[in-house]
């Protein structure tokens, strides 16, 4: 299979929208303008058609990875899957499931405040 097959499965697979694309393709450190992506979209019969170079495809993998659990050292985005699980709760109706989260971040973000350990 070639890269940009691959690469269109994964977008739709993941439901990705254009501008999270090019977000991806920024966090593998890939900026790329909207009509490269496009043209890695389009079919190889399209006259727009590009064929998605290793280099490209490999830096869109890495920043799947980013965008999908966040950074590993210093996360600054909520990962996707945490985002979809409480989008699932609020579609289900689970306040109190949301509300029994929130008192833990919460706690989690007091603790970090006061910098309280374990002892």
């Amino acid at each position: 299979m070639k890269n940009n097959t691959i690469f269109k499965k994964i977008t739709i697979a993941q439901n990705l929208k254009h501008f999270e694309i090019k977000d991806i393709f920024e966090l593998g450190q890939l900026k790329l303008s909207s009509s490269q992506i496009k043209a890695y979209m389009a079919g190889p019969s399209n006259k727009n058609y590009e064929k998605l170079s290793d280099a490209h495809f490999e830096a869109f993998l890495n920043g799947l990875i980013i965008f999908s659990r966040g950074e590993k050292e210093a996360p600054e985005i909520i990962p996707r899957a945490i985002e979809h699980y409480i989008l699932g709760l609020m579609q289900a109706g689970l306040s109190e499931t949301l509300d029994e989260m929130t008192a833990l971040i919460e706690d989690a973000k007091d603790g970090i405040v006061t910098g309280c350990d374990s002892e």
